[in-house]
């Protein structure tokens, strides 16, 4: 059977709009014109259209959708999984937003007028705060990213070789590691462990954790002399429990600068709840001069790119007052290091990193971007920036 647009529309119980959406965007294709230049579609049009909208109803992209339709090999199956695990991040941060708003209400409700804006503002950065990690940190593309311009480091012991040593595990332990990412830590370190530790890894991203599974099978592999346990989790730092206590040692590298003051102290009390008497807790910050060269020339050339690092609170300088508050702080550390990059290739990378806007617009003017960086490089060849980053190592107040 033939139908105008209007009747598809009519037939599926749509707007003839939205027929009109889905031919603009290449996904419905007319089977032909009527004598008066009028899009004609045939039954398989209706299925078409029927699976299409089935698929925004289920939150599919366009640009998902598209891949689906045109390519018969396209694993549904693994499609539909990565479209569960985003609409359960939708749904708890729904669920992060209402209880800001029904806290919000509630003061509100008891005349503590003056809280209400600052409450409001917090929605709106829970919103941004959120979509920002949930978009860098989806899988660990950005991350492995960050990690391989550290290659280019002028300390003779890496960065994770060096916060090993910071951490002083014995064979045994028991540890945790908020954020692990995709456990790149533990796989740079493995041939230096202890034996017999329980390792629980958690971090707020399915595609991180799936990254750091893989990487935990590899070090399984390659060591089973050393009878490592790792256990997986999915929990959010920003609102943290865990079932389990009694750690020797709790991590939280590179996360706290991505929580909110109110939930970092939220996450230090229960830290301290999660560890052991003689318990030890470190965490591994940036300071205030990090990549210093590097964001000095985006501040000049693309202030338009927004440096990660811009809305951070806390420095490595100054957080052992704030951790102070929970702990006893053993040390704060800076690691003496630099970075010498030989190429502008991996600072671009780097860049593009930063968001989805820098990596467009890092895209759009790549060779001027290039020509500025060769242009900062000594007379060796080489991109110098200042590496400021460092550990805090803290013991627990014990009650």
């Amino acid at each position: 059977m033939i139908y105008t647009a209007g009747e598809l529309a009519k037939k599926l119980g749509v707007s003839a709009r939205t027929v009109r959406f889905y031919d603009e965007k290449n996904l419905l294709i007319p089977q032909g014109y009527s004598e008066a230049g009028y899009r004609l579609y045939d039954d398989e049009s209706a299925e078409r259209l029927q699976k299409i909208l089935m698929l925004r109803f289920m939150d599919f992209s366009i640009e998902q959708i598209a891949e689906i339709m045109q390519e018969e090999t396209f694993d549904v199956k693994k499609s539909l999984e990565e479209q569960e695990r985003l609409l359960l991040e939708k749904k708890e941060h729904i669920e992060r937003i209402l209880a800001a708003v029904r806290r919000t209400r509630d003061m509100l409700e008891a005349g503590q007028e003056p809280l209400f804006w600052d409450n409001m503002r917090r929605i709106i950065e829970i919103t941004h705060e959120r979509e920002y990690v949930t978009a860098q940190y989806r899988t660990d593309d950005n991350l492995s990213k960050r990690i391989s311009i550290h290659d280019y480091s002028t300390s003779p012991v890496g960065f994770y070789p060096w916060m090993l040593g910071k951490i002083a595990l014995a064979a045994n332990m028991k540890v945790l590691d908020i954020g692990c990412g995709n456990a790149a830590f533990w796989r740079s370190v493995a041939a230096l462990l202890p034996e017999n530790l329980e390792i629980h890894l958690v971090d707020y991203s399915a595609g991180m954790l799936d990254s750091a599974e893989k990487n935990m099978r590899e070090i399984q592999a390659q060591f089973p002399e050393k009878h490592l346990r790792f256990v997986l989790d999915r929990r959010d730092a920003a609102d943290f429990s865990y079932p389990v206590s009694g750690f020797d040692r709790i991590m939280a590298n590179h996360v706290l600068f991505y929580l909110s003051r109110e939930a970092r102290l939220e996450l230090y009390l229960k830290i301290n709840a999660l560890l052991k008497d003689d318990g030890l807790f470190s965490c591994s910050l940036i300071g205030r001069t990090h990549l210093f060269e590097l964001h000095e020339l985006l501040q000049k050339y693309y202030p338009e790119i927004t440096i990660p690092s811009a809305s951070f609170d806390i420095w490595l300088e100054d957080a052992a007052q704030e951790l102070g508050c929970c702990f006893t702080v053993l040390e704060t550390e800076e690691q003496k290091n630099d970075l010498l990059v030989p190429d502008a290739e991996p600072v671009l990378h780097y860049v593009s990193s930063y968001s989805a806007e820098a990596k467009e617009i890092i895209r759009r003017d790549r060779e001027h971007f290039l020509k500025l960086i060769r242009e900062e490089m000594n007379e060796d060849g080489l991109f110098y920036m200042h590496k400021s980053t460092g550990m805090v190592t803290c013991r627990k107040i014990r009650s």
